[in-house]
């Protein structure tokens, strides 16, 4: 064997380790994908329900949300503060969720039951003045343009929340 064969058998070696660096590295890719993913999961999850703890833990806030969805009666100025951080949390939480979807990093299939409930929650009567009066203008143009499209398409089907 020459010194040239030689030459060529480590080019032929080198290309396999090089091939088998890819499909090592490939595989590591999808697994961080999915690590990432999951873990954006949970987190929009762990957020979500560390809010509704704490409102329905909460007689007084479970009260409160519910009267301020409804509509069941005037809610005192307090209650009406209380009511638009409480909607506010509950856009954040929507809004953090659906860029994450737009960036790939939480799967559309996840999002679906968060976007019924989301969709659910601003059709709510008692939540417009407070959307069009000042959590709108808290939010990115790209979700609120979402969000109210959402509303529309739910109210133009008639499934809207009463």
């Amino acid at each position: 064997m020459t010194l040239s064969d030689l030459g060529d058998l480590g080019d032929f070696l080198g290309g396999i380790g090089v091939i088998v660096t890819l499909i090592y590295l490939a595989i590591q890719i999808r697994r961080n994908t999915y690590a990432v993913r999951s873990a954006s999961l949970d987190s929009a999850y762990a957020a979500h329900m560390e809010f509704q703890r704490t409102v329905w833990s909460d007689s007084e806030l479970n009260k409160l949300w519910f009267d301020g969805l409804l509509e069941k009666r005037e809610l005192s100025d307090t209650e009406r503060e209380r009511f638009l951080f409480m909607l506010i949390s509950c856009a954040r939480l929507w809004e953090g969720a659906y860029f994450k979807v737009n960036e790939g990093s939480l799967e559309s299939k996840a999002w679906v039951g968060l976007n019924e409930e989301l969709a659910g929650v601003f059709s709510f009567p008692g939540v417009q003045p407070y959307w069009t009066g000042f959590v709108r203008g808290m939010c990115a143009k790209e979700f609120v343009e979402f969000v109210e499209s959402e509303v529309m398409e739910r109210e133009s089907s008639g499934n809207v929340a009463a």
